[in-house]
């Protein structure tokens, strides 16, 4: 934490778009999928909407496990799973995977453009999940992700029917404009489409097409 922060969260400006997004599309039936929980900030909403039970997060830096299991006990949130992992594309065959922590945990990050300008920066080795194994295994309608430029690995392959929404944060200053392509053609190629309502800034929701 410091003062930016403190002041973003007094003032609800923290994680806003996301938050917005969450209250204008989520809905009590759903399964969630977050992936890159950070304080655990999102997790507590979504847990109040949809319950315990439905909802899998994923964090990869080590140190903020503690500080999100805090937050959830602080308001009154139990039965949440949260995994300490990075989530990978199919392609990648490492157990483990190199994460670089930074002293602002929200900077933190598998890729080193991101954290490079830190100076007080600390690499370690978490557990490398595949990204279809947890859509086989959570069977998500909904995913929440926002991983710090680890994005662009996860669009290599058409996504299963029963995800309806993506909530994710682009990071444009990190990847190209021909990754944000690749995002957009492969939630199109998923029949999932842009959608203008909840879409802020740098978070983009995007639905997946129906008759309705």
């Amino acid at each position: 934490m410091n003062d930016a922060m403190v002041k973003a969260l007094e003032t609800g400006r923290y994680e806003s778009s996301e938050s917005i997004a969450l209250e204008k599309h989520l809905r009590m039936d759903d399964r969630v999928l977050e992936l890159g929980a950070g304080a655990g900030y999102l997790t507590m909403q979504i847990a109040q909407r949809i319950g315990s039970e439905s909802l899998l997060t994923v964090e990869a830096n080590p140190k903020m496990l503690s500080v999100i299991e805090n937050n959830l006990v602080e308001n009154d949130i139990t039965g949440v799973t949260v995994v300490n992992a990075a989530v990978v594309s199919d392609s990648t065959n490492s157990e483990y995977i190199t994460f670089h922590i930074t002293a602002a945990f929200w900077a933190s990050s598998l890729d080193t453009a991101l954290t490079k300008k830190w100076k007080s920066t600390k690499s370690v080795d978490v557990p490398a999940v595949k990204f279809s194994e947890l859509l086989q295994e959570h069977q998500p309608t909904v995913i929440m992700m926002d991983i710090e430029g680890g994005e662009a690995d996860l669009f290599d392959a058409i996504w299963p029917d029963h995800i309806r929404l993506l909530i994710i944060e682009l990071h444009p200053r990190v990847y190209d404009d021909t990754i944000i392509k690749k995002i957009f053609d492969q939630m199109s190629n998923s029949g999932l489409t842009y959608c203008p309502n909840g879409s802020r800034g740098d978070v983009v929701v995007f639905k997946r097409v129906t008759n309705d």
